[in-house]
């Protein structure tokens, strides 16, 4: 019964090939039939309606800065409703619709600029205005609608002209052009310096111009649009400026960036000490001062693959920081990373160099030198490098002296720092930094002795 079933089902097949073919000449070349057009996506379009630069100086209150959208691809009566208004994608822009067009107030056109581009100089920039857009369909419905995007140009207001020097005034110097605080030019209109206070202080910014017949000018003078600021990084103001305000005792640092009128201050650490997985996350170890070189600090380590290790401002946790809080410069390979942590991906000897203010790592090679008379140079030179030791247990070994003299060792990773800012010598057995301290004593070598170096037991010895 079953083998009849089979056989009745192959000729069904059979006819039914047989009544294809009749109808088409080939069976097997498929038939096409043209498809229809698939529906057009939703689509809104904006326009730029400013013809030149806004200047922030001459523009009226509210500025009109785009067309209301035209969608296209919607039922008929479909309204248009923008949701949002990004400049440059990430900024959002608060807006009003006017007159048939997008409008701005430009005070707060004005405080986003400053956001976005981090400044307050007068420069024509090119605003990009992207538009979150809706359609509204008479059914209810409501489409998402893509528009394009749009360029303005802007000015901002013009700020007083930069000038060659700038002062503190403050609870911490004085209120007074002479006792104010000189800072340090670093070039492109940053100025830099460091202060000390014995508790809460206020402080605002002279410029140079603001010194008149040995007074202080207070109408120029600069500080912040709050009274009492506190922030870390924010805008300096020169229109009815208030005073900044560290809150607690200490030692900070304090940049001005007045090309675009941005203030920074961070707290100075007068030590860092690391711990991590190689010392059970309990034991410190001291990094070195660099001398005269606020908040930057050195240790030469050994490190090895897979360690983890982070810092702090003092020999115990509080107020640490590792790679999150760290921008890193790996100039040796260490292979550094981590999101917590500091991670080590390489293992061996390294020169570790923080600069804790701007939490800046660099990792150099492990270069010591011998330098001076017992060197034949007092230039930092390749010749004069000690052998760096395989593992962590091993020495660093100088050259022999080639003459009887004064002993010098130093490291030196940047060429921007003075070599004897990083100098240390063996005293007693014992290696011991100078730091922020004064000129060490010193130790005599005899012609054909060497330095021997063990930084992980921190002891040397000549011989």
């Amino acid at each position: 019964m079953k083998k009849l079933i089979r056989t009745a089902g192959f000729l069904f097949a059979a006819l039914a090939l047989t009544a294809c073919d009749e109808d088409y000449t080939d069976w097997a070349n498929p038939q096409t039939n043209p498809q229809e057009n698939p529906a057009e996506a939703v689509s809104a379009v904006v326009q730029a309606l400013p013809t030149a630069a806004i200047d922030r100086d001459q523009a009226p209150d509210t500025v009109a800065l785009a067309s209301l959208p035209t969608l296209a691809n919607v039922p008929q009566a479909s309204v248009a409703k923008v949701h949002k208004v990004f400049l440059n994608e990430s900024h959002e822009l608060p807006f009003v619709e006017k007159d048939g067009a997008i409008a701005v107030a430009v005070a707060q056109l004005d405080s986003v600029v400053e956001l976005a581009y981090l400044s307050r100089a007068r420069e024509e920039r090119t605003l990009t205005l992207s538009f979150e857009v809706y359609a509204q369909t008479p059914d209810g419905q409501s489409l998402q609608a893509p528009a394009n995007t749009v360029e303005v140009k802007y000015l901002q207001t013009a700020p007083p002209a930069l000038e060659d020097a700038y002062y503190l005034l403050g609870d911490f110097c004085g209120w007074t052009a002479d006792a104010a605080m000189p800072l340090k030019a670093k070039g492109n209109g940053v100025f830099e310096g460091v202060f000390e206070t014995t508790g809460a202080a206020w402080f605002k910014i002279m410029p140079k111009s603001a010194i008149v017949a040995g007074g202080v000018d207070w109408s120029k003078v600069y500080g912040s649009s709050i009274d009492s600021d506190t922030s870390t990084e924010t805008f300096i103001t020169w229109n009815k400026p208030q005073a900044f305000k560290v809150s607690d005792e200490g030692k900070y640092s304090v940049t001005l960036d007045m090309k675009n009128w941005r203030y920074a201050v961070k707290p100075v650490s007068a030590e860092i000490y690391m711990t991590g997985s190689a010392y059970e996350w309990s034991q410190w170890q001291a990094f070195v001062p660099v001398n005269g070189v606020d908040g930057q600090f050195w240790k030469v380590i050994y490190l090895s693959a897979g360690e983890e290790f982070k810092f702090a401002p003092q020999a115990g946790w509080g107020g640490d920081f590792g790679a999150d809080q760290l921008t890193f410069a790996d100039h040796a390979g260490a292979g550094l990373s981590g999101t917590g942590n500091v991670v080590v991906g390489k293992a061996g000897w390294y020169l570790l160099y923080l600069d804790a203010t701007n939490k800046v790592l660099e990792t150099y090679t492990p270069d010591v030198y011998l330098i001076g008379n017992t060197a034949g140079t007092w230039n930092v030179e390749a010749a004069n490098l000690f052998s760096v030791p395989a593992d962590k247990s091993g020495e660093f070994v100088s050259p022999a002296f080639v003459a009887e003299d004064e002993i010098r060792v130093c490291v030196h990773p940047k060429e921007s720092v003075d070599w004897w800012r990083m100098e240390f010598m063996v005293f007693d057995g014992k290696i011991e930094y100078r730091g922020n301290g004064p000129d060490q004593a010193r130790v005599k070598g005899q012609a054909g002795q060497c330095l021997h170096l063990n930084f992980t037991e921190g002891t040397g010895s000549v011989k």
